[in-house]
C-alpha cells in the first residue's frame, strides 16, 4: 500500500496510521465539541458567528415542496459510482462513534460540551458492547451471538439479528436494528468475527477462548479501520482530501496528535461541525426504494405520512424480526468480488431529497410532532448547536490554505452573496431561491455541505473508472469528515499499539480467485484496498463450522 494511502495528520510521518506504536492501553470518554469556536459578536478574529437564520425559515426551507423537494421523475438521474449498500455502512459507522441523549431538539445549545454516549474510537462497542465480561448476554464462548441463519444452499447467504421473545435485537447498539439494512450491517459484523474464530481455531487448536475471543476482535476491527479508510472514506472525499492529510497533517482536529507533552492522552471529542453536519450528507444519499433480492419488488424504507397515515404498510424499517424474504443479496448492496453482478447505487451527495425524507412516518417523528421533514430537522439542529455558516468555514479554510478541490475548482467556494460562484445550474438557482424567498446572506452548514458535493464532487471510482458530480464531498465537508475519521485512526493506534499494520491471524490475499479462508484485498488502480464487498464475502464466504461450539449453541 502506498504510503500516501495512510497517513493519519499529526506532525509525525505520514506512514504512521499505518504502523503499530506500543502505548498504554488506555481508554476515555467521549464528549461532543467544536473545530470553529463561535462567538455571538463576532469580534474575535479566531471565532466564527453561529448561522443567524431564524428557526421558522429553516423549517420552511426544508418542507415537502420547498426548495430541496427532489423533482419528480428525478430519481433516474440521482444514481451516484457508489454502492448502495455504503450508506448504511455509514450509519454503522455513526452509531459506532455518536450517540447524543442530552441535548434538546427545541433549545439552542451554545455550550456544546456533552457527553457522547458512545466512545469516539472506531472500537466496535456497537458490535462488542463492553466485552465478554460486562456484557455476557451478548456472548457463547468467543463467539459472538448470531440470529437465525438462512439454509447453507440459499443465494442471499444472511442471518437475521439475535433478538428475544419481543423480536427485540440483543446487540451492542439497539439503533443498528433501525432498518434492514443497517440490521444486515450488523449482521455481517457478527458473522465476520465468528469466522475469525473459526479459522483461528482451526490453526491453532490449543487457543483458550479468552485468546480466540481478543484475536478474533482484533482481526475484525483491524479489517473494520481499512474499510473505513479504503474504501467508505475514499468514496466519500476522494484520493486527493485524504492524499492531503497524509502528506500536510490534520490542520483542525488535533492537528498536534492526541498526547500531551506531559505524556498523557488526550480525550478524543466529536465535533458537532462533523456529528450535525457534515457526517449528515449520508441523508441525501438514501434511496426511496430499495430491491433486497431477486425474490421481491423494490421495498420503500418506509413512506411519506401522506400516503401512509396509519403507518401499516410494509417497509424495510426494523425493531421486528426479518421476515423470511426480505433476505440481502448483498451483490446488490457492494461490489462483491468475483461476482459479475452490479449493485444498485447510491443517491448523489446533493441538497435534493425524495419526499418520504421530507414527510417522515409517525413512527418515526411522534404523531404530534410538527417537524416532519429530514431536512427541516437537520437545519434547526445546526440551529440548536450554533453551528457557523458554511461561507465562514470556507473562507476559513481558503485564508489557511487548506481547500482541497478538484483541478482548477482548489480554490473557490461557493458565496450566497454570489449566486453565479456555482456553475451547477440547479445549485445556482437553489442560492438564488435563499437570498429571494429567505432572506439568507449565508447558507446553513449542513445545506453548504450538500450544496458543494453537488458543485464540486466530481469523484472517481476506482471500481468503475466513472466520474460525476455528487459523487463526494467538497472541500469543506471532505475535510470535516476525512480528518475526523483519520484523526479517530491515529487515536486507535496510540491507545492500542495497533496501527493498520497490524498482522492478523486471519490471512489475506491479493488472488482474483475467491479463497473462502482468506480476506480478499482489491486491486485497484489506488492499489490494494479492503472494501465492505470483500469483508462480507468473508463474513458468509461458506456456512460456519463451529468446531469449538455446537452451531445450535450459539444462535440465540
Amino acid at each position: 500500500m502506498s504510503s500516501t494511502l495512510g497517513g493519519h495528520g499529526s506532525s509525525r510521518h505520514n506512514k504512521d496510521l499505518y504502523s503499530r506504536k506500543e502505548f498504554p492501553d488506555k481508554g476515555s470518554e467521549g464528549r461532543f465539541g467544536r473545530l470553529f469556536p463561535i462567538s455571538e459578536s463576532g469580534d474575535d478574529d479566531e471565532s466564527l458567528r453561529p448561522h443567524p437564520s431564524p428557526r421558522f425559515d429553516l423549517e420552511r426551507l426544508g418542507e415537502f415542496g420547498g426548495p430541496m423537494t427532489l423533482a419528480d421523475g428525478a430519481e433516474g438521474q440521482q444514481d451516484s459510482h457508489s454502492p448502495a449498500g455504503v450508506t448504511f455502512l455509514g450509519q454503522f459507522v455513526d452509531h459506532d462513534i455518536t450517540l447524543d441523549v442530552q441535548s434538546k431538539f427545541e433549545k439552542p445549545e451554545i455550550n456544546v460540551s456533552l457527553e457522547n454516549a458512545r466512545t469516539p474510537n472506531l472500537d466496535l462497542d456497537c458490535v462488542y458492547g463492553g466485552g465478554r465480561e460486562a456484557s455476557p448476554h451478548l456472548y457463547k464462548g468467543p463467539y459472538l451471538i448470531e440470529g437465525e441463519l438462512t439454509k447453507p444452499e440459499d443465494a442471499a447467504k444472511t442471518a437475521d439479528l439475535p433478538r428475544n421473545t419481543e423480536n427485540r435485537a440483543i446487540i451492542g447498539d439497539p439503533r443498528n436494528d433501525e432498518n434492514v439494512m443497517v440490521a444486515q450491517v450488523q449482521s455481517a459484523f457478527l458473522r465476520f468475527h465468528n469466522r475469525c474464530v473459526d479459522v483461528l481455531f482451526e490453526n491453532d487448536k490449543s487457543l483458550s477462548d479468552e485468546e480466540l475471543f481478543e484475536q478474533a476482535r482484533d482481526t475484525t476491527t483491524h479489517f473494520y479501520h481499512r474499510v473505513v479508510l479504503e474504501d467508505m472514506l475514499y468514496r466519500m472525499v476522494g484520493f486527493e482530501m485524504i492524499q492531503d492529510i497524509s502528506v500536510r497533517g490534520r490542520k483542525y482536529y488535533f492537528p498536534k496528535g492526541f498526547w500531551k507533552k506531559n505524556r498523557i492522552p488526550e480525550k478524543p471529542f466529536m465535533p458537532v461541525e462533523f456529528s450535525v453536519a457534515a457526517y449528515r450528507f449520508g441523508h441525501s444519499q438514501i434511496r426511496d426504494t430499495y430491491k433486497l433480492n431477486a425474490a421481491i419488488d423494490p421495498i420503500a424504507v418506509f413512506l411519506p405520512r401522506s400516503e401512509d397515515p396509519d403507518d401499516q404498510t410494509p417497509t424495510l424499517r426494523g425493531f421486528d424480526k426479518l421476515p423470511e424474504n426480505y433476505r440481502l443479496d448483498w451483490n446488490n448492496f457492494f461490489n462483491i468480488p468475483g461476482s459479475d453482478k452490479s449493485p444498485a447505487s447510491a443517491f448523489k451527495v446533493d441538497p435534493f431529497l425524495p419526499k418520504p425524507l421530507l414527510e417522515l412516518p409517525t413512527g418515526i417523528v411522534g404523531e404530534g410532532d410538527p417537524v416532519v421533514s429530514l431536512a427541516s430537522r437537520n437545519l434547526v439542529r445546526g440551529r440548536t448547536f450554533r453551528l457557523p455558516s458554511g461561507e465562514s468555514i470556507a473562507r476559513r479554510m481558503q485564508s489557511d490554505g487548506n481547500l482541497v478541490g478538484h483541478d482548477e475548482d482548489s480554490n473557490r467556494i461557493l458565496d450566497l452573496s454570489d449566486p453565479e460562484t456555482a456553475t451547477h445550474p440547479a445549485i445556482r438557482d437553489l442560492m438564488k431561491k435563499l437570498r429571494t424567498s429567505y432572506a439568507m446572506t449565508e447558507t446553513p452548514l449542513w445545506l453548504y455541505i450538500l450544496m458543494e458535493a453537488a458543485e464540486f464532487g466530481d469523484g472517481f471510482d476506482p471500481d468503475t473508472r466513472g466520474s460525476g458530480g455528487g459523487d463526494r464531498l467538497g472541500p469543506v465537508g471532505g475535510r470535516i469528515v476525512a480528518e475526523v475519521l483519520m484523526g479517530l485512526l491515529d487515536h486507535y493506534r496510540d491507545m492500542s499499539g495497533k496501527g493498520l499494520d497490524y498482522s492478523p491471524k486471519v490471512p489475506y490475499n491479493l488472488s482474483s480467485t475467491v479463497d473462502t479462508k482468506k480476506v480478499t484485498i482489491v486491486e485497484t488502480v489506488y492499489g490494494p484496498r479492503m472494501t465492505m464487498g470483500s469483508f462480507v464475502q468473508f463474513a458468509y464466504g461458506e456456512a460456519l463450522s463451529y468446531h469449538a461450539l455446537e452451531r445450535n449453541q450459539v444462535s440465540a
